[in-house]
């Protein structure tokens, strides 16, 4: 009877082990695609001067899909709520914009860098709701500033 309560004991820690090893590799291949994302909206917004460009908007809508990166509604919903009218967001990924003025010879220049936040999408419902992984799963980014 005792080696029968060892193996259960070997089998839970063996199963234990298995699942952190794979939620580990979820986690790091939806934060790499996120992460990428990111990068290439950064890119597309400092070629296009901000986030209002139509054709800017179509290219990064079209490399998000081609990414296959989808967000669930209700974590933007929680980043929007967070940062209240700041905050713009579309096809799951945000931007919020800040107006920078710098002082020069010929007068005041004025500016915008722009803060690109995606999401991590890792979707367990019953440890998103008793843990609540917030500001874990976001990957903030920055522009240049545009003038």
């Amino acid at each position: 009877m005792r080696d029968a309560i060892g193996q259960v004991f070997v089998l839970q820690v063996i199963l234990a082990f298995v699942i952190l090893i794979n939620g580990y590799m979820a986690y790091s291949v939806n934060y790499t695609r996120a992460f990428r994302v990111k990068n290439q909206i950064v890119d597309i917004i400092e070629q296009y001067e901000g986030p209002y460009n139509q054709e800017g908007l179509d290219k990064i809508n079209s490399y998000i899909n081609q990414m296959t990166y989808e967000v669930p509604g209700r974590i933007i919903q929680a980043f929007e709520d967070d940062y209240g009218g700041s905050a713009s967001c579309q096809n799951g990924w945000c931007y919020i914009p800040h107006e920078v003025t710098i002082a020069g010879g010929d007068g005041n220049m004025t500016g915008y860098y722009y803060s690109v936040v995606t999401f991590v999408n890792i979707d367990i419902p019953v440890v998103n709701n008793i843990i609540g992984l917030g500001n874990f799963l976001r990957i903030y980014g920055e522009t240049r500033t545009i003038y």
